[in-house]
This record gives structure tokens, sequence and C-alpha cells, in this order.
């Protein structure tokens, strides 16, 4: 839509009532009476200005611009004429062209905000940030009331880095328009990428304050209460937004996400329809609004989960796209003695990919490898961080660049090998490894399906994850690990337990774990874990959860006929190495069937705790058998839902069998927990792929 602009209108012909239609957006009746009025007065600027401007918002862009490039020959200095044409310009695929016009506005009408708006989105367009901030900054030097330049600007910071500059010129941007909402939403997402989000919150609360009705707050402030796991208050915001806007789906996939987290089976499933039109879009090959982390959880197949991948990876690359000189990125060739592997990720914290490989990175033969962990995530300063920096040869802090920077960094370093530990979770940035910074890239360890994307050449995996009837659920080529392709640290400390008293837990029950968050829990496997302490009466269900999730499942044990003091709900523990401890209390960790345990099952093991699973079709629900399966304790790997039932039953009245399988865990874990033999076989597996590069062939399974 091109813009009305004020103009001096000194009318020879009578334009009333072409110009009271065209004001109502009768355009097809105005411009029939403006092509009369022309027919007149060919000459005339004020028709001609109308004439084109009527023609352009008719999207009639051709004949628009002929009209303005008639008056412009009459008046060369008309800013408005100059702006309307370069806008039409650029909607006719003529930038260049259309951007001097717009050039020629803004030189002629300094105090054009319109046009200048228009230069800065053109630049941004061609990766030239620093050019669309100096616009900016002279627009407010002439006029430091523009609300609309200062929001921009704060975007244009963002993308520079300049995180605190951004959050300043939203500030700014509220105290001269409190109602404009995307000020109040940029500060919001902006808080969410540097993981502060109670300050989003309160921003956002702000707005509310003012406009409680509006609903793309309440989209951003469910938004941030989810990502802050107050999942509660999430749900309440998220209905609020979708009570305000009639299919909103983008609140009614994260108000189902939300409730899922809460277990609110009933409320999820009322979603269910949506979800399904959003997966079935994707299948199609159409845009969708579902997340690819969300496709994970839900009752998904491979093929399905692929397509939302690919559906995301789209939808990122063609912001990318429009950004061409931000991705021409070229290889230097080397002759290096050693191939500089680069592990990337925001999870290099006390975060569950920290925990499996922090041990990892001081093993590379530094003969051969060059070692460099990147990351885009906060310094919480802890010691997994520590034993991280510790153990890599370079540490690259990339958070205050945009993706852009990021990306242009991990090019200027020469990184040769990338494996990106993040994929779509939270708090991914898809968009640096989408810019192609390095030759080879890698999915890796975080992220539980195909990211569906030709940026990502290689995924690891071996072969429980993927076996050979699932092999077409992946666009990646895949890297089989000999062993298990999770890595595990074999360095972890291995704290003794507190008793059983002190966890809440009864010294001469049997004790089923399941310290799963909500949304992994589905009504069937509650319902089967339900059925199991109702065959071993002196079993307990261990379960985490706060207030919502512990009324949702008592509700549940009372339908289901079990007492609700047989569930126990474990008290929070801020320590990672008192929580894995604790786990040795139990006598047999339950997986669930959609999303499993992976991290959590490998701090099971650790300390001795059999799991007992039930792996589907997908990546995502495989990661205990492939850990079982390692250590060779396939025992506890069945292979339907009647099986899984009745083997947590019989185990529960056998406690001779739980034992002995506990001793055969213990007893096998040097199998898993081999930090050394891991980085050994990942080694070769690198260096075959770069042969393979360097020879021109294109990336295919291996073994490594």
């Amino acid at each position: 839509m091109v813009r009305r602009r004020r103009a001096q209108i000194v009318m020879a012909v009578d334009l009333s009532k072409p110009m009271s239609l065209h004001q109502q957006g009768h355009l097809a009746e105005a411009i029939a009476l403006y092509e009369t009025a022309l027919k007149q007065e060919p000459k005339n600027p004020d028709v001609l200005y109308l004439t084109g401007l009527c023609r352009l918002q008719m999207g009639d862009m051709a004949r628009g611009a002929q009209h303005m490039r008639a008056l412009i020959k009459h008046q060369p200095r008309n800013a408005a004429a100059q702006h309307a044409l370069g806008k039409a310009l650029l909607e006719l695929g003529k930038a260049k062209l259309g951007r001097q016009h717009l050039e020629q506005a803004l030189t002629i009408n300094p105090a054009s905000h319109d046009s200048r708006i228009e230069l800065a989105e053109l630049a941004l367009a061609a990766s030239d940030a620093q050019h669309a901030e100096k616009l900016y900054q002279d627009g407010l030097k002439l006029d430091p009331t523009q609300a609309e330049l200062w929001n921009n600007y704060g975007t244009v910071s963002r993308i520079l880095g300049r995180l605190e500059e951004a959050e300043q010129a939203w500030v700014k941007t509220i105290s001269l328009a409190p109602n404009l909402t995307e000020a109040y939403c940029n500060i919001a997402t902006l808080k969410v990428r540097v993981g502060r989000f109670s300050e989003g919150i309160s921003y956002l609360q702000t707005g509310l304050d003012r406009m409680p009705e509006d609903p793309d707050l309440n989209f951003y402030h469910g938004e941030l209460l989810f990502f802050a796991g107050k999942y509660a208050d999430s749900t309440e915001a998220l209905e609020k937004a979708t009570s305000l806007r009639k299919d909103f789906r983008n609140a009614e996939m994260r108000l189902a996400q939300a409730r899922q987290y809460l277990c609110d089976w009933d409320g999820l499933e009322v979603l269910m329809p949506a979800i399904r039109s959003e997966i079935n879009k994707a299948v199609a090959g159409k845009p969708c609004l579902i997340s690819p982390f969300f496709a994970l959880t839900l009752p998904t197949t491979g093929a399905e989960q692929k397509a939302v991948a690919s559906a995301e990876y789209k939808k990122r690359d063609a912001i990318i796209d429009a950004q061409r000189a931000g991705r021409s990125f070229s290889y230097a060739e080397t002759d290096n003695e050693r191939l500089h592997i680069g592990y990337l990720s925001s999870d290099w914290r006390d975060h569950p990919m920290a925990h499996q490989t922090c041990g990892l990175f001081r093993h590379h033969d530094r003969s051969r490898f060059e070692v460099t962990v990147l990351s885009y995530g906060p310094d919480d300063g802890s010691a997994y961080l520590q034993r991280i920096r510790d153990g890599a040869e370079n540490f690259v802090d990339l958070q205050a660049l945009d993706d852009r920077s990021a990306a242009r960094k991990i090019n200027e370093l020469g990184i040769e090998i990338l494996l990106d530990g993040q994929g779509f979770m939270g708090n991914s940035r898809p968009g640096i490894v989408l810019m192609r910074p390095a030759p080879i890239q890698i999915s890796f360890l975080n992220y539980l399906g195909s990211m569906a994307t030709p940026a990502l050449d290689y995924m690891l995996v071996d072969d429980v994850m993927v076996p050979p009837e699932y092999r077409d659920d992946y666009t990646e080529a895949l890297i089989y690990a000999p062993h298990c392709y999770h890595v595990n640290d074999d360095e972890a400390p291995r704290r003794e337990p507190q008793t059983r008293a002190d966890e809440g837990l009864p010294e001469d029950a049997v004790v089923y774990c399941a310290l799963h968050g909500g949304q992994k829990i589905t009504r069937d496997i509650f319902t089967a874990w339900l059925r199991v302490l109702d065959k071993v009466p002196n079993s307990v269900l261990w379960l985490a959860g706060g207030a919502p999730l512990q009324t949702r499942f008592h509700a549940a044990a009372k339908d289901a006929g079990v007492d609700e003091t047989r569930l126990v709900f474990a008290r929070r523990v801020p320590d990672k190495e008192d929580h894995v401890a604790r786990l040795a209390l139990a006598d047999l960790y339950l997986d669930t069937p959609l999303y499993g345990a992976c991290s959590s099952a490998v701090d099971c093991l650790w300390v001795g705790l059999p799991i007992l699973t039930n792996p589907g079709k997908v990546f995502s629900s495989r990661g205990s058998a492939t850990l079982l399966s390692t250590m060779g304790v396939t025992d506890l790997i069945v292979d339907s839902d009647d099986a899984y039932e009745q083997t947590a039953i019989a185990l529960g009245r056998d406690p001779a069998k739980l034992q002995k399988l506990r001793d055969k865990v213990i007893n096998a874990r040097g199998e898993l927990f081999d930090t050394a033999r891991w980085v050994r076989e990942m080694e070769r597996a690198y260096e075959e792929i770069w042969a393979r590069y360097r020879n021109g062939q294109p990336p295919a399974d291996i073994s490594a």
C-alpha cells in the first residue's frame, strides 16, 4: 500500500467528488472520475498525483508509476511524487531505480520519514545495517519526537548487537507512543534472547495496564510466561489472547503447548484439530504455525516431524534470502595440519546439553584437531561452563552478535566442521547455521529430529535411533556412531544419596520413578502407570510437578481408584548432583512413549537405576533404548504398550529380579560412559567426511 502524501492542491478542475470517493476507499469509482479530469487537464500536477496515487493503491504499479513520472517531469522537486514513484518501482522489481527516487525524495524533504524508513529497510535487506542506523540517527537529530523512528532504530541496534541501545530506543518509543504495541513486543523478544524473562514480563505488564484488551500484548505476555516456566499464568494470558482475536493460530499453538506442560489433557484435546490442521499444512508443503519442537512431543510420524521442520526452515530461509549479502560465505582452501571443529550452542551452562558434553572437549587429539566452542547463551558461572572453557582450545562468545555477524565470525575463524547443538530447541538461533558459515555442518545431540534443511549436511545418530526402516525420515546424511550417538560424561560426580525418608518415599515400597516434565506425560501413559500401581499394592509413583500438576494427577488417581497418597511428588533440588544422587533411591524408572528420556535416562543409568522403555518409531522416543542397548541391558526394552505395562508389574512384584537388573546396569556403565572412546570415534568420522568434501564428494551416510 502506497501511503497517501499531503500535497498542496490548487484545483482548476473540481476534484471534490473523486477525492471523497478516494478517501472512502471506493477506488474504482474514484479512478474513473480522475481519468476524466486528467483528459481535461493532462498536465495538472494535482490530477496527475491523485490519479497516480489511486492507481498505485489499486495495485496497478505500472500505470501509477507512469503518472508519477509525468508529474515529476513538470515538478522534479515534488517529494511526494518521488517517494510514490520509488515505492512503485520497488514493487515492479526495479530496486536500484526505486532507491534513487526515494533518495531524491529524502534530499528534497529530509523530514520525509516515510522515505527514510523505506531506505533504511532497503539497507537492511542489503545487509547494511550501519547505513540504516545512520539514516535513523539523522532522522532523529531532525526530529527526536518521532516514535516510529525510535522504534525502528531499536530494531537496527538489536541487529548490530547493541542490545542495551535497542532497549533504550524502545523505552523512548514507549514514552512517545505509549500505545504502540510493537515496542512492548520488541522489548519482550529482546528479553527472551538474553534469558531475562521477568524483565520482559514487566514491560508487557506495563503495556497491558494501558491496553488490557490488546491481543498481541496478551499473546507475548503468554509467550514470556511460557518461556519462564510459568505455564498456568501463560495459559491464562494465551486464553485471553485467543478470546480477543478469532483464529489467532499462533496463540492457539502456544496455548496447546502450555496445556501440554500442565497435563491439561482435556484442554489439549480441544486444540488438537487446530494442531492437526497445521501439521497437515506442513505435510502439503505449505507454511504452518506449529513449532518443530512441539511437533516432536505430539503423536506425529517421522515424516510429519520432517515436514514441520521443513516448513520452519523455509520460513527462516526466506528471511535470510532477503539479505543475500549475509550468506555469501566462501571457504578458504587451507593446508592446515589440524582440522578445525566448532561446537555451537546456547546451552553451555547448567543445562542437560552441558551436563553431557562438558567432558568431551579435553579428549580431542590436539595434534589433529583444533577445537572451538561457540556460545550464544548466557555465562551462568557454573562449573559445567568452566569445564567446557578449560577443555576447549578456544571459547568464543557470540551472544551480542546478530545472526549474520555471528555466522561471519564463525567463517572468519576458519571453522571447517560446525556442529549445531541447538536445532529448533528453545533459545535456538538456526539463522546462524542456515547462512552456512562452515563448509560442513552437522546436527548434533540436542534436537531430536531431522532439521530438514540443506544447510545441515549430516546428523549424528546410531543404528538404534535410526533403524533402516526409518531412514527416509531424515534429509541429512547420517553419521552412525558405532556404540551410542549420545556423548556421556564419565567424570560426572557420583554422590551418595540421602535416605528415602528425606525424599518423602516409603522405605519398604517399590518406588516407580517418573520424574518427567509434564509435556512428556500423556493421558494414556499416566493411566497405564496407575494400572501398574493397582496391580502392585506395595508401590508408589514418584513424580515431578507443582500444584497444577499435582491437582490433575490426584484427580486422575481418584478416578482410577488409586489412593492419591501413593503419588509422591519430588521436592525441588537446585543442585544437579544432589538430584542425580537421589535417583538411586528408586527401584525402576518408567520412560515415556512419545518424547522419551535421554539426558534424564543418562542420569538414572549413571547411578544404577534401571529404565523400562517402549521405543516408538521416531527419534525422540528411542533415547533410552539406545542407552540400554549400548550397555547390553536389552531386557528392559519392550515392543508394545501391553508388554511395557506387564513388565513394570512383574518387576514390581520381583524385588530380586529388580536387584539383578540394577547390578547389571552398574556393571555395564563403562560401556556407556566412555567419553574418550566416543571422541575417538567422532574424530574418525570428522576426518572421513572432511576427506569426502575435499575430494568433491557429496555428503553420504557413513559409519564412524
